[in-house]
């Protein structure tokens, strides 16, 4: 047989094992790249695939996007499985899926509300809205509600002093009252002297004896009253220096113009006092020089009852010479009349004023609600409120205003309110029966039960109302005369005294405060008031003012001009501070959602995920097979990671 040479073919077929290796190894690393962005792709889609499944009616509803989710592991496995048939897919790419696992995830609840907020201002911002306050006077809105808050609570204060202040008037006026007694029991006993009646005038000066030693106790009442008006004036003035930060100029100068008053009143007592407590040591003496008369007294008595004499023609003892040392031993006492002007003259138009005071301390949601309304009964029963539950963080004021009134502006659109009659509403949130029907009151007061929301709205609003209505007046020359005049009508005294002053702040106080019941019962029937009122738009004079404490009712004020129910709920929550409101907002949202799916809440809502993996790939074109089978090894895979994120 004939040999043949096998060099040429050993030679080519390494040459072609190379050149095909070389191929395969360009095929593979094209091949792998490829696998790598078909993963991409992958991965990409499931995320978006997770995300789509936003729940509808938060979105229907709210125009919210959340998926919602309990735990990581239902976000993994929903992940696997949207990822999943693209890892089955046969062709250049065969991939295995190894894990996924989430690495965060942000909750609706989480970082303070943020994530709400968030979704809030991209959905307003790019929305045509008609606010009712634009960023311009965003800040002067902040410092008009601040100075309000401050000059009413500033009036509170010192209309409390004011009342303290008459009630001194009346201590004094108790002190006069009890000297005009023993003025008139000292006439009354010397009448009787003079008609030498010993016992009419004993029961007399028994009675004068009795005034006399009731002067102490009226000293030191007046006293203690005295001291306690000067300590509390001195520790409101100190509230005075901490609140005037918030007012305006203008305000802090009239403020202090009317504090000055009540520590002139306080100053002025001072050197009166001194005369009132000469009292207690001058009634001892007065006691005992009336003690010492009735002893005369009944002394002259003894002698008359045991004159005896043998003449026939005795007319008896001279009783003129037996009384006239006793009656003028009597009149040496000294009663006077208190040197000053005091006291209240007018407690009818006193009364009148505190009890429109009392009105708004009592019943006040009564008061200020229509005729034929009627409060809602409804109430928030649910244990998992994010409010109760969810709050782990503190969030400072990010400075940016507009942001907080396109929040406030959201709450106007999809939150419930009070309802105002003949006001078309514009809620799109989710309708039905049970939980709260003022949602918005909610969101400020934070009760359980609409009736006590609503009540604290209008206790806040009344509060605003009040200290821009005090502004108002204090600015007013015309309503600051007639508060002096109706005053001095109160107090009897003719000149402009600190009396007179304070007792004119009490009077404006009270007259701002009537004010304002009258704004916030217009309000909740449908009319709307401005928020700096003019002489024009004033609604309330003295006289109403007087009929408003006398009949204990409350008209109607407001008008067709300024800002309805729904800006004003706006303005106090632009007051408040925001995460508190967001967290209730999320309360308002669950309640309402779980009317139809009872196991939604809101810390199950997810915004963002990020999540990490890994994939194992297969080689197609290009195998370290016999490699691997030296080390026993028998998988010809390779690893590849992979990282997603998302977010709304």
């Amino acid at each position: 047989m004939k040999s043949v040479k096998g060099q040429v073919t050993i030679f080519i077929s390494m040459v072609m094992m190379c050149i095909f290796a070389l191929l395969c190894g360009l095929l593979e690393s094209a091949r792998t790249a490829g696998a790598r962005w078909y993963l991409e792709t992958a991965k990409a889609s499931a995320m978006d695939s997770v995300f789509s499944q936003y729940h509808r009616q938060l979105w229907d509803s709210y125009r919210l996007l959340f998926v919602e989710y309990e735990k990581e592991e239902e976000l993994e496995g929903d992940f696997a499985g949207f990822i999943q048939p693209y890892l089955d897919k046969e062709g250049w790419y065969p991939m295995e899926l190894l894990e996924v696992k989430v690495e965060e995830w942000l909750k609706a609840t989480d970082k303070g509300g943020a994530c709400l907020e968030e979704e809030i201002l991209d959905y307003m911002k790019y929305g045509v809205w008609d606010m009712d306050f634009d960023v311009d006077t965003a800040d002067q809105l902040w410092k008009d509600g601040q100075q309000a808050d401050a000059v009413r609570d500033v009036a509170e204060v010192y209309r409390g002093h004011a009342k303290d202040a008459l009630k001194l008037e009346k201590a004094l006026e108790a002190i006069s009252e009890s000297q005009g007694k023993q003025m008139s029991k000292k006439q009354e006993g010397l009448v009787r002297l003079q008609g030498y009646d010993c016992s009419g005038f004993c029961r007399a000066a028994g009675d004068l004896i009795r005034e006399l030693k009731r002067m102490p106790g009226l000293v030191k009442s007046y006293s203690r009253q005295a001291d306690a008006l000067a300590k509390n004036l001195k520790e409101s003035r100190g509230f005075f220096e901490e609140r005037k930060e918030n007012c305006s100029n203008q305000a802090e100068e009239q403020l202090e113009g009317e504090i000055c008053q009540f520590e002139a009143y306080v100053d002025q007592d001072g050197e009166r006092r001194r005369e009132i407590e000469a009292l207690e040591e001058q009634s001892h003496d007065q006691i005992a020089l009336v003690e010492s008369v009735m002893e005369e007294a009944r002394e002259v008595e003894r002698i008359i009852s045991e004159w005896e004499s043998d003449d026939e023609e005795d007319e008896g003892p001279d009783l003129d010479a037996l009384w006239s040392p006793v009656i003028r031993h009597f009149e040496q006492l000294t009663i006077r009349s208190l040197s000053f002007s005091h006291g209240v003259k007018d407690k009818k138009t006193e009364g009148f004023l505190k009890q429109v005071e009392k009105l708004y301390n009592s019943g006040l949601l009564d008061l200020v609600l229509p005729d034929g309304v009627t409060v809602s009964n409804g109430f928030l029963d649910m244990a998992e409120l994010p409010s109760g539950t969810e709050i782990s963080a503190q969030r400072g004021w990010a400075g940016v205003r507009l942001d907080h009134l396109l929040v406030n502006e959201y709450c106007g659109r999809f939150f419930r309110y009070f309802p105002v009659r003949g006001e078309e509403r514009q809620n799109v949130g989710v309708e039905g029966n049970g939980g709260l029907a003022y949602e918005i009151e909610y969101l400020i007061g934070g009760k359980k039960l609409d009736e006590e929301n609503l009540a604290l709205v209008v206790r806040r609003l009344l509060a605003i109302r009040e200290g821009l209505n005090l502004i108002h007046i204090l600015g007013d020359g015309q309503k600051r005369q007639e508060a002096q005049n109706l005053a001095m009508t109160i107090t009897g005294v003719a000149g402009l005294t600190p009396l007179v002053f304070l007792t004119a702040f009490f009077v404006m106080s009270v007259w701002a405060l009537g004010e304002s019941l009258m704004d916030i019962r217009g309000l909740l029937a449908g009319k709307q008031v401005v928020i700096f009122k003019k002489s024009n738009n004033w609604t309330l004079n003295l006289d109403k003012l007087l009929a408003m404490g006398r009949e204990g009712r409350v008209g109607t004020g407001g008008g067709e001009d300024g800002l309805g129910y729904l800006s004003w709920l706006k303005i106090l929550l632009f007051m408040d501070d925001i995460m508190c409101q967001e967290y209730r907002m999320m309360d308002m949202i669950q309640m309402n959602i779980c009317r139809k799916q009872k196991s939604f809440r809101m810390r199950r809502g997810i915004c963002q995920a990020r999540l990490k993996g890994s994939v194992a790939g297969k080689h197609v074109f290009f195998s370290l097979g016999f490699v691997k089978n030296i080390s026993g090894e028998r998988s010809h895979v390779y690893s590849m990671k992979m990282e997603m994120q998302r977010s709304y």
